[in-house]
C-alpha cells in the first residue's frame, strides 16, 4: 500500500508546462526585430560613409592635381576651372605679402605670393565637396 500512494499522487499531479508561453515569444521575437533594426541601420550608415570617405580621397586627388599642375601663381589665373572626369574645379587666386625674417628673427622683406584656394565639386554648380587651400609663389611682383 505504501508504493501505490506515490504513484496515485504522480498520476493526480498536473503536467508541467514545457516550452515557452505565446507572450514569452512575442518578447523575445520583438527584442530581436529591435536588435536587427539597429544592426541594419549601422550597417547601412558604414556603407554610406565608406562611399563618402571615397568621395573625399578622389576630390582632394583632384585638388592636388589642379595645384600640381602651376608652379606660379600666375599660371593658375590663366586657368581659373577645369574638369577631371567627373569633378569640376575652380580655383580663387588672392595676391599677398608673406613676411620673411632673417635666422636671428629680423624682418628681411616681403615676398609676393597669392593664397590659392581649390573649391572641388561633382557638378559644374553642384555644393563644394572639398575647399583646399595653399600658398604660390608670384614669378614676378603683382
Amino acid at each position: 500500500m505504501n508504493r501505490t500512494r506515490p504513484l496515485l499522487r504522480a498520476l493526480r499531479a498536473p503536467a508541467r508546462q514545457q516550452g515557452f508561453s505565446l507572450l514569452e515569444a512575442l518578447v523575445a521575437m520583438a527584442i530581436a526585430a529591435m536588435a536587427l533594426g539597429t544592426l541594419y541601420r549601422t550597417v547601412g550608415q558604414s556603407s554610406k560613409n565608406v562611399v563618402d570617405v571615397g568621395a573625399r580621397v578622389e576630390a582632394a586627388l583632384v585638388a592636388r592635381s589642379a595645384l600640381a599642375s602651376a608652379t606660379y601663381a600666375e599660371d593658375l589665373e590663366r586657368q581659373p576651372t577645369g574638369q577631371a572626369g567627373a569633378w569640376y574645379w575652380s580655383v580663387q587666386v588672392s595676391p599677398e605679402q608673406a613676411q620673411l625674417n632673417e635666422v636671428d628673427g629680423r624682418p628681411a622683406g616681403a615676398l609676393p605670393v597669392a593664397k590659392v584656394t581649390v573649391h572641388v565639386a561633382h557638378a559644374k554648380d553642384g555644393p563644394t565637396v572639398l575647399v583646399w587651400t595653399t600658398w604660390k609663389p608670384y614669378r614676378a611682383a603683382p
